[in-house]
């Protein structure tokens, strides 16, 4: 009895695994710009993995191969990744992160504004091939996401910059309703900026829209065109063609443990309560002793986000033929988005899994209890009352132990991602140009040297950038 317990408390103990550690050599070669070693270590994780996992492997995959630019391959990891993320349709939030076992041992499904960025993504690589046309299907398809996460989500999950660009693609094709539509939608969750009253205005000028022109014409002076010479010139020029720099900036926020249980007033006095009362229910009081303090080392379960590159996180300037054409906007923070999602719901999530834990600390300390029982009557006899204790209140840490282990906090977390998604539109004439962001203090990869701008085709100009 005592061997079978002890092989099943050493089972217990190894089931959690840290995420960090899992993904730590990966993460190391991509933030090392090192894509060629990223990419065979991501494949062995998603090639060694369960199902559980598999998602989140084909995540960090499909950035890796997008920062690397190979854009073809990106996207065939990107909707490996769709196909399993539609078909789940459930939040980690709304399924309540229950604790069987360890959260380790879960299925990864991802948040519904992580399945909206897959899409984001698959959109963006067609955009950076210059496929505007299957980009558009794509945007689709995650508008189609967008809308029904406002009926059943907070609005900090709206993917803003999912829908400027969606805009942008709009007027490249013609499609000046679908732009309206963004924009409109955009004025609802964020304001008039003068940025989208910009748009705005723009907009109304390439339709021929005089009542919307006068309507928005604040905007004019904050749209940028230049002619070849990079002298400002009248962004109603038909010659100028757009230049839209999409920027993925710092590193995302990720999962990290809150520290011991215990050290939560709320949450260890509420589990406190329920695994006393369902003790002194099943007449196992005496080992309660052993099992609350066992349960002091235990790791609270429920992760915290906290961001980790506030400073490579920041708006960037961009300069074309050495000429200053300001900073881009932040349209999408998904480190923010990731925090409030998870964070402001703590209590709420304490709330509703508390009775499935205590079930499983009670279920353990009556295990232990059969256990001190075994003990006691190989004992022959020679047990007293104070040696009985003893080995009820042994047997009630061991299961405390046990169980500690068990509810370690799930650290799985999409980390490759950028900390925010950052825009910047610019109107040039055609031709050749110089390109620069200037990011002091930070790694910038990917971003293009010259860039070459044709007459009446949008170009979409990738950035990534971060502080390591």
């Amino acid at each position: 009895m005592k061997k079978s317990f002890l092989f099943l408390f050493l089972f217990i103990l190894g089931c959690a695994s840290d995420y960090n550690k899992v993904i730590e050599a990966t993460e190391s070669a991509y933030y090392g710009q090192n894509y060629d070693s990223a990419i065979p270590k991501i494949r062995e994780l998603y090639e060694g993995s369960s199902n559980k996992d598999k998602l989140l492997f084909l995540m960090e995959a499909g950035m890796i191969f997008h920062t690397k630019g190979d854009y073809v391959t990106s996207n065939k990891v990107f909707k490996e990744a769709e196909e399993i993320s539609d078909n789940i349709k459930v939040s980690m939030t709304r399924s309540g992160l229950s604790f069987i076992l360890s959260d380790n041992e879960s299925n990864y499904t991802g948040e519904d504004f992580e399945r909206v960025m897959i899409k984001f993504y698959i959109a963006n690589n067609y955009l950076l091939q210059g496929d505007t046309n299957n980009a558009k299907i794509y945007f689709r398809r995650l508008d189609f996401e967008l809308k029904e996460m406002r009926f059943l989500a907070a609005e900090y999950r709206q993917n803003n910059a999912a829908r400027l660009i969606d805009a942008y693609v709009s007027e490249s094709l013609g499609r000046y309703n679908d732009a309206r539509v963004q924009y409109k939608n955009m004025e609802q969750l964020i304001g008039k900026s003068q940025n989208l009253i910009a748009d705005r205005y723009l907009l109304a000028a390439k339709e021929g829209d005089s009542g919307d022109k006068s309507r928005y014409g604040a905007g004019r002076s904050s749209l940028q065109a230049y002619n070849r010479s990079m002298q400002r010139t009248s962004p109603e020029n038909e010659k100028l063609s757009e230049v839209i720099i999409i920027h993925e900036a710092g590193k995302s926020a990720i999962k990290m443990s809150r520290g011991k249980l215990i050290q939560d007033e709320y949450f260890a006095v509420a589990l406190r309560g329920a695994v006393e009362g369902g003790l002194r229910a099943k007449g196992a009081g005496a080992s309660l002793a052993g099992a609350i303090a066992a349960l002091s080392v235990a790791e609270n379960p429920i992760p915290i986000y906290k961001e980790r590159d506030p400073k490579g996180s920041l708006p960037k300037k961009y300069y074309i033929n050495g000429v200053d054409v300001g900073y881009s906007d932040i349209m999408n923070n998904y480190s923010e988005t990731a925090m409030n999602n998870f964070n402001e719901n703590y209590k709420a999530l304490i709330t509703k899994n508390l009775t499935s834990l205590a079930v499983k600390v009670v279920a353990a300390v009556i295990a232990s209890e059969a256990m001190a029982r075994a003990i006691e009557s190989g004992g022959r006899g020679k047990n007293n009352d104070l040696v009985s204790s003893l080995i009820r209140v042994a047997a009630g840490a061991a299961a405390g132990i046990a169980v500690s282990q068990t509810i370690a906090p799930d650290l799985r977390c999409w980390r490759t991602i950028p900390a925010n998604f950052q825009v910047k539109r610019v109107l040039l004439a055609p031709g050749e140009y110089d390109f620069k962001v200037e990011s002091p203090g930070s790694v910038v990869t990917n971003a293009p040297k010259k860039i070459v701008v044709e007459e009446g085709k949008p170009l979409f100009v990738s950035v990534r950038s971060y502080s390591n």
